[in-house]
């Protein structure tokens, strides 16, 4: 077998916290691992995506200035963003992101320091992917154009090679096969990712596949093998589960083909997950840790976060031996709703949908948001067959053609009202940029209790702590 590079990029900053942490990798601890991960040798670190773009404004974080900080802190390393045509936020006129709101943005990013572009169109409509691509090419964006994967009987290899080679011709420069519920397995991936690598010929196919079944790591092994040029990994710390494949862990295995050339060096990676082990640890964050295999997964194709917190509801309502019923009511939801990939913005009113179902309410009685607009034909046509008594009830939009490529604002060339607009929320909303930002500080348990003693320090005349080998007295004085 002739020598293979295999590219490697690091989604521990966006999938892999969102999904282990809950979102709660703020912009210090962004920085914390820089220095050992833009060493590494890996082709590219993504740092933002729809979820995390949501999880620092809740946060009062700039999406952008997290960008910037992740651009002067790693070097050359590559950084990466994916940007999904379609939103689920609900503001007038943008469950689709226009042609004009799309460039504005994709500028906005590379100006900030992104060099790849992950584009998702979950309907996979060629017009506004081939408006989008041309637009991150135009901005000097590596783009990349995202394939759904779904483990749904009856669709041919054929059918998926068809696809990719579509959006190769509207433009990518690379296409993702993008298996965001985990459900490709050794046996589909031996057909179907040299089929994609045949067609594609010299444009290079991407993996991006989860561990929901436990055989994530498995199916990124047998990828790397089969011809595809990149995969996207996590650290140890916030892999597996509904996370990505742990990249040590490939690399060790990997070392032993010696048909693999210039892999992430090891001991920069395990240094860089030191790090964030550190800081789950400080902070009471769990750790990455696998799924045991279980059908249901294969059912209702839920994708990372979405399945992470349908399992966490499940057991908050004392119902998680009732997981096989939840997951044949939501892939009914998704077969009454034209059968749409199980992604942003689909999968979780799909799941929402399908849970109030599970808890009793009449079906339907209350309608999903983002299922009335997919019902109405705003985000465009789906491949399955909607239940026309919902579509009757909810009506179809005026236009739905024109409303399928997106409303345009007038944005001018106010980076607020730019950000507002991608993300569904008021200009007032935006938070400013932080004067400074420092890398997250690990402190010792005696430094973290000085530190909160003296945070609380203000509000008492004297502040005094004991225990063994510890003695802290805090007292104002006038």
């Amino acid at each position: 077998m002739s020598s293979h590079r295999l590219a490697f990029t690091d989604t521990s900053l966006t999938d892999g916290q969102a999904v282990v942490w809950s979102g709660a990798l703020d912009n210090r601890m962004l920085l914390a691992s820089a220095a050992p991960l833009s060493s590494s040798g890996l082709a590219a670190v993504e740092v933002l995506n729809p979820a995390v773009l949501d999880e620092c404004l809740a946060r009062d974080e700039h999406p952008l200035q997290r960008v910037e900080l992740a651009s002067r802190h790693y070097g050359s390393v590559p950084l990466r963003a994916t940007v999904n045509l379609l939103t689920g936020h609900g503001r007038p006129g943008a469950d689709v992101l226009g042609p004009t709101t799309i460039e504005s943005w994709l500028s906005a990013l590379a100006a900030a320091g992104i060099q790849q572009v992950v584009l998702l169109d979950p309907l996979l409509d060629l017009a506004r992917l081939k408006a989008a691509l041309d637009s991150a090419t135009a901005s000097g964006l590596t783009a990349v154009a995202a394939l759904p994967y779904s483990a749904d009987d009856g669709v041919p290899d054929e059918i998926y090679t068809q696809r990719a080679e579509s959006l190769v011709t509207a433009g990518a420069a690379r296409v993702m096969l993008r298996d965001e519920s985990g459900v490709l397995t050794p046996d589909r991936a031996h057909a179907l990712l040299p089929a994609l690598v045949s067609a594609l010929g010299d444009t290079p196919l991407d993996l991006h596949t989860r561990c929901h079944t436990a055989l994530g790591t498995v199916v990124a092994l047998e990828a790397g093998r089969l011809g595809v040029s990149g995969i996207d990994t996590a650290l140890p710390s916030v892999a597996n589960g509904a996370s990505l494949p742990s990249l040590p862990s490939l690399i060790r295995v990997l070392r032993t083909e010696q048909h693999f050339k210039d892999l992430p060096d090891l001991d920069s990676l395990l240094s860089a997950d030191a790090i964030l082990a550190e800081i789950a640890d400080q902070e009471g964050f769990p750790a990455g840790a696998p799924w045991p295999f279980d059908l249901a997964t294969y059912v209702h194709q839920l994708p990372g976060e979405v399945a992470a917190d349908v399992r966490s509801a499940l057991r908050e309502r004392g119902r998680w031996a009732d997981l096989h019923e939840f997951a044949e009511e939501c892939a009914l939801v998704r077969r009454e709703m034209g059968s749409p990939p199980m992604v942003a913005p689909f999968a979780r009113a799909i799941a929402e949908q399908a849970m109030c179902h599970f808890d009793g309410e009449p079906r339907y009685d209350l309608l999903r948001p983002v299922l009335r607009r997919l019902l109405q034909g705003v985000y465009g046509t789906v491949d399955g067959d909607l239940r026309t008594d919902l579509q009757e009830r909810v009506g179809l939009v005026l236009s739905p053609d024109a409303s399928s490529m997106g409303v345009e604002a007038d944005l001018g060339t106010d980076e607020a009202v730019l950000l507002a607009w991608v993300a569904g929320v008021t200009v007032a909303a935006i938070p400013r940029r932080a004067d400074s930002v420092r890398p997250y500080e690990a402190l010792t348990p005696y430094e973290s209790l000085a530190r909160g003693l003296l945070e609380r320090a203000g509000r008492y005349a004297t502040l005094s702590v004991q225990a063994p080998g510890i003695r802290i007295h805090l007292q104002q004085e006038g």
